[in-house]
């Protein structure tokens, strides 16, 4: 008998977070009902060799070893390799609550004409443990009309047009049917080196009949500054301008099929403008005026401002509508549109501060 779910974790370098994470999940599994499979994405470390400790362990633990291609082929590798009804997706330096199986067994069975089914979860700092809660009440959305707020959510996450300050790009807050995924031939964009969780979940948003969100926290987010996803990143703008360009040719074919009205078509735009400046505004971060970057401030002051000049970035700060930022994005439109490279620095530095008081 297959297994109603399937657990997909990709693995690269974490062998100093794995043991937790499996041991979060299999002291969970009982039963046929789940499987876990474990891709071990070319790692150089002990990791792959702690995941095949588990897989003799225990039956229901399938490891595939295979060539570092990241993280996206990694995940689409496991869509490719499960058994189960329903997939649902574990980063390897995070683990899930305790109880976590039993509600995500519990909850599709449930809801079995759902596409996806919509969690929270816990942010953990190293410092404190916060709730990653979406929204206030649970709720069933139905219809195209509907579920666009969660696609506009999952590029922008104040898009959404409900009140929520989380935002909706990562897969391990969710969990989809498989049969949903396939039969619309859906994955993780591979040629995308940033954000292709985000353009995923935006995508399935874009195809999902049947949304359900459920106030229970399945996950523990291991949030860590110093983390690929914070780190120095000199060719971020370049791999973001790939995503932009991703998404413009998405939502010109998508807008061709009718799936949204005129002012649907609209905020999904605003949304695209709003993801586009405060990936920039991530970008001072990242890159631009990053510790590492060990360019004179001239310099980086002159990546700025040809930054600004470089389509989609001209045309997001021009025609973004400013009630659709939210505040902390808005002195850097206005610094944007002026074309202030040297403003925009002020802010990070005045944000940097801030962030240290």
């Amino acid at each position: 008998m297959s297994p109603h779910l399937s657990i997909i974790i990709p693995v690269y370098r974490v062998e100093k977070y794995l043991s937790k994470c499996l041991d979060s999940i299999v002291n969970q599994v009982k039963g046929r009902e789940t499987e876990i499979i474990i891709i071990d994405d070319g790692s150089p470390d002990r990791s792959g060799e702690i995941a095949d400790k588990y897989a003799l362990e225990y039956s229901f633990v399938k490891v595939i070893h295979k060539a570092n291609a990241g993280v996206a082929a990694a995940r689409n590798t496991g869509i490719d390799s499960s058994q189960g009804n329903w997939l649902y997706f574990v980063d390897s330096d995070d683990w899930m609550a305790e109880g976590a199986v039993d509600i995500l067994l519990d909850r599709t069975k449930k809801n079995p004409d759902a596409d996806v089914i919509l969690m929270d979860a816990w942010k953990n700092t190293g410092v404190q443990e916060e709730g990653w809660e979406h929204f206030g009440e649970e709720f069933f959305l139905e219809g195209r009309q509907k579920i666009s707020g969660l696609q506009r959510g999952a590029l922008y996450f104040p898009g959404t047009g409900m009140e929520t300050k989380i935002p909706l790009a990562a897969p391990w807050d969710k969990v989809y049917r498989k049969n949903f995924l396939t039969g619309h031939r859906m994955g993780f964009r591979q040629e995308l080196k940033v954000l292709d969780d985000m353009v995923f979940n935006m995508e399935v948003f874009g195809e999902a009949d049947k949304v359900v969100y459920c106030k229970e926290k399945i996950y523990h987010y291991r949030y860590v500054p110093d983390s690929i996803t914070n780190s120095y990143k000199p060719d971020r703008v370049n791999q973001d301008c790939q995503v932009w360009k991703y998404l413009s040719d998405y939502m010109a074919e998508y807008f061709k099929r009718g799936s949204l009205d005129e002012k649907g078509r609209e905020e999904l735009t605003q949304a695209y403008y709003c993801r586009i400046i405060k990936s920039f505004s991530i970008c001072c971060r990242l890159c631009f005026f990053n510790p590492l970057n060990k360019a004179q401030l001239k310099e980086k002051i002159r990546y700025v401002k040809e930054t600004l000049d470089r389509e989609p970035y001209r045309t997001a700060f021009c025609d973004v509508k400013m009630e659709k930022a939210e505040w902390k994005l808005k002195a850097v439109i206005l610094m944007g549109r002026c074309r202030l490279a040297a403003g925009i620095y002020a802010l990070h530095i005045a944000q940097s501060f801030l962030k240290r008081v």
